[in-house]
C-alpha cells in the first residue's frame, strides 16, 4: 500500500503542483516547518536536501537515516530546477544550514514545467550552488541518477541529457572546489538505465538504492566540512618541457595513488581537444571534462596508473592538417607532437617505475586526431589506443595491425565526420588488425560523453600490455 501511495504521489504530483499557479514553486510547502526549524538552536552541524521526488522519498523509503542524522528534507515531487531556485532562500538559506546536498534536474529533463536545455537546468543548480556559497554554506552537487525512460514521459529518453548535464556539474563543481558526488556511477546498469535492485521504477530508487546513496553522501559531507580538501586540478603537477624561449610544452602529470616505487604502473598519454588550447597549464584537464572523467573511473586508484596530460599552444594543433579534410595523409609532425614525445621520453626514463609495457593514448576531437597519428608514427610504443571522434592516414594502417585499438565516433557528429574513423577501421580491418569500433546512434561530436561512463572501455584499456 506504502508503494503504491508513492508511485501514485509520484506520477501526479506534477499538476497537484501546478494546481495553485499563485504558489508556483510552493513555497507554502514548507513554510510551516521552516519556522519550526528556525525556532531550534543549532545542535551540531546542519545539513539540508533540496531536490525532487527522488530527495522527497527518500525520507520515505529510508526514514531511519534522517532519523538518525537529524538532516533536515526539502524535497518537493515533480519540482524542477526553477521551482527549486526560487524557494532556495526560504528552504535553504534562512535555515542557516552549514551543508546543502543539491539532487535536481531529472525533471527538468522530463518537462514537467517546459522544455529546458542542459544549459538551463546546469544554469540554475549552478545558481543555487553559488547562493549557498555567498552564504557560507558548503554545497554538495549531486548527479542526476541514471534513467532509461520516464514512465509519465514515455516519448522522452533522458539517458544522453543525464550525461551532459552531470558532466558540466562534475566540470563546475572540480573548477570550484566543491564537492560532486556520484550516484550515477554507483547506481549505473552500464547500458542506459538504474541498476534495477536499487528502484522502484526507472527513475526512483528503493530502500537499497538510498542505503547506498547515504553511504555515498556521508563520505561527501565529511569531505565538504573539511579544511583539509585538496582541489583536484592540484593534484596533477604541473611541468614544462622547454627546447627554447618559443618552443616550449606545459603539461601535467599524476602519479598512482599509494605509489611504490618498488612497483611497477601503467601511464596514460591523454590527448585533449581544440577547447584544452591555451598556456596555462590547466585546460587540457577541464576541456569535455577530462579530469572529471579520469576521477569518475579511479584512473589512478583501481587502476593505479600514471597519467600524462599535455597542452598545446593557442592556434596550434597535434596534426598538421586541417579537421575537414577528405584526403589526409601524414603530413610532417607538428611542432606539437614532436615535443610531447620528448617530454613523454624523458618523463618515463625519470619515473622508472613506469611499465614501459602498459603505456597507453586516448585522445578526443583534435586529441582524436593526434591518437591516431601519434600511434602511426610510434606503433611498437604503445600498448593500446582510444581516439574519440578523429580521423587519421588509412595508408598507415598496415603499421597498426598489431596494436589493440578501440575507436569511438558519434553516428551524426558535424565537427568531424564519422566516414574518419569509418575509413581508419575499414583499413585497419582489411589489413588484418583487430580493432573495435563503437559508432554512437544519434550522437553528435561529444561521443567521449559514453567514453567516459563505459567500464567496459576502461577494463578494456588497462588489461592491454605489450
Amino acid at each position: 500500500m506504502i508503494r503504491f501511495n508513492f508511485l501514485f504521489i509520484l506520477f501526479f504530483s506534477t499538476s497537484i503542483c501546478q494546481v495553485d499557479n499563485l504558489d508556483w514553486p510552493n513555497l507554502k510547502r514548507y513554510a510551516n516547518d521552516n519556522k519550526r526549524v528556525k525556532k531550534i538552536k543549532k545542535n551540531g552541524k546542519r545539513v539540508i536536501f533540496m531536490g525532487n521526488s527522488i530527495t522527497e522519498g527518500w525520507d520515505w523509503h529510508y526514514p531511519e537515516y534522517f532519523k538518525e542524522k537529524g538532516y533536515i528534507n526539502r524535497g518537493i515531487s515533480g519540482q524542477t530546477t526553477p521551482q527549486m531556485l526560487i524557494r532556495f532562500r526560504p528552504d535553504v538559506i534562512d535555515l542557516d544550514p552549514d551543508v546543502v546536498v543539491i539532487l535536481a534536474g531529472i525533471n527538468d529533463i522530463a518537462e514537467n514545467t517546459g522544455p529546458a536545455s542542459v544549459k538551463t537546468i546546469t544554469d540554475n543548480i549552478i545558481s543555487m550552488s553559488e547562493l549557498a556559497l555567498s552564504n557560507n554554506i558548503k554545497v554538495v552537487i549531486s548527479s542526476i541518477l541514471p534513467a532509461s525512460d520516464f514512465p509519465w514521459r514515455p516519448k522522452i529518453l533522458p539517458p544522453y541529457k543525464i550525461l551532459k548535464v552531470n558532466s558540466v556539474l562534475q566540470n563546475y563543481a572540480i573548477k570550484n572546489n566543491l564537492i560532486y558526488l556520484d550516484y550515477f556511477s554507483e547506481m549505473f546498469d552500464g547500458k542506459d538505465g538504474l541498476i534495477t535492485n536499487y528502484g522502484l521504477d526507472t527513475v526512483h530508487p528503493n530502500k537499497a538504492g538510498y542505503i547506498v546513496m547515504s553511504q555515498l553522501l556521508e563520505e561527501a559531507i565529511e569531505e565538504s566540512l573539511s579544511d583539509e580538501k585538496v582541489n583536484e586540478i592540484d593534484q596533477y603537477r604541473s611541468a614544462t618541457w622547454k627546447i627554447s624561449n618559443r618552443e616550449k610544452l606545459l603539461y601535467r602529470y599524476r602519479k598512482p595513488a599509494n605509489h611504490d616505487s618498488k612497483k611497477k604502473y601503467p601511464l596514460l598519454v591523454f590527448l585533449h581537444g581544440s577547447g584544452g588550447r591555451g598556456s596555462d597549464n590547466q585546460q587540457q584537464l577541464l576541456d569535455a571534462n577530462s579530469i572529471g572523467a579520469l576521477n569518475k573511473q579511479q584512473v589512478f586508484s583501481k587502476y593505479e596508473s600514471f597519467v600524462f596530460i599535455p597542452q598545446v599552444a593557442s592556434e596550434e594543433r597535434w596534426v598538421s592538417a586541417p579537421w575537414d579534410t577528405k584526403e589526409y595523409e601524414l603530413a610532417p609532425i607538428s611542432s606539437s607532437m614532436r615535443m610531447t614525445f620528448q617530454a613523454l621520453d624523458r618523463f618515463i626514463k625519470k619515473n622508472r617505475s613506469i611499465d614501459r609495457n602498459r603505456i597507453y593514448v586516448m585522445g578526443l576531437s583534435m586529441g582524436g586526431w593526434g591518437t591516431w597519428d601519434a600511434i602511426s608514427r610510434r606503433p611498437e610504443f604503445f600498448a593500446a589506443a582510444v581516439p574519440i571522434c578523429g580521423s587519421g592516414d588509412p595508408i598507415q594502417s598496415s603499421k597498426l595491425t598489431n596494436l589493440p585499438i578501440w575507436a569511438w565516433h558519434g553516428e551524426r557528429d558535424e565537427v568531424i565526420s564519422v566516414t574518419g574513423s569509418q575509413e581508419m577501421v575499414r583499413a585497419i580491418d582489411e589489413a588484418g588488425g583487430k580493432i573495435r569500433y563503437t559508432e554512437i546512434k544519434g550522437r553528435g561530436h561529444d561521443s567521449w560523453l559514453d567514453v567516459w561512463n563505459s567500464q567496459e572501455l576502461w577494463k578494456w584499456l588497462y588489461e592491454q600490455r605489450r
